[in-house]
């Protein structure tokens, strides 16, 4: 069986790589203090450096709130057995009251690699060939809209009238009900006006 080093950006628990335990003889953790939602590109020396400490060849990089479903742990296994390649994009599909957001289209970024072929400066690359893997990483947002309204009554940034009806409608290219209601709140229009940036 194969051995897999994961590097976490902020904290993960044992239950979101689960589903990898059956493919793998060993998983090992590597957690780092960088910020979940930072940009790769500007923290190269950071990553690089937890990546060289990594026992295994292949490395994932999980950020915090996000997880692996059983398709999809299996997808990463069978992507080594394969060996089409040294690197492979991984969507991100962020889960709202347990349901998945449709906040439009998401390429993926280099989230699965073999470190022998790992580009060191700018963004995160490999030499080889990229693949973009069926499968998407999970991430929670809010387990249910009252904890999503508590969270903004606490962080909230006020804005206009105006400007929330601005960030409803550019992200507003849905039909589906969870989604919308997601963009309602974050916009601010049932929590007294005011919104907050979290991490999807």
């Amino acid at each position: 069986m194969n051995e897999l080093s994961i590097v976490t950006l902020g904290h993960i628990h044992s239950d979101a790589i689960e589903p990898l335990t059956p493919h793998f003889s060993r998983i090992e953790q590597l957690v780092t203090d960088l910020p979940a939602r930072v940009a790769f590109a500007d923290k190269r020396a950071e990553l690089n450096r937890a990546i060289d400490a990594a026992s295994s060849d292949w490395i994932l990089i999980l950020r915090e709130r996000e997880f692996v479903d059983s398709p999809l742990g299996a997808e990463i296994a069978g992507a080594i057995a394969a060996a089409d390649a040294w690197g492979f994009r991984i969507r991100v599909v962020p889960l709202y009251a347990g349901r998945p957001l449709r906040l439009g289209s998401d390429a993926g970024e280099l989230r699965f690699f073999h470190r022998r072929h790992l580009l060191r400066r700018g963004e995160l690359g490999v030499q080889g060939t990229v693949i973009r893997l069926r499968n998407a990483l999970q991430a929670r947002t809010f387990d249910s809209a009252e904890e999503h309204r508590a969270y903004l009554s606490k962080t909230g940034v006020p804005h206009s009238v105006v400007r929330r009806m601005l960030l409803f409608l550019r992200n507003a290219r849905t039909f589906d009900g969870n989604t919308l209601r997601y963009l309602w709140i974050e916009a601010g229009f049932d929590h007294g006006g005011e919104r907050a940036s979290r991490p999807q």
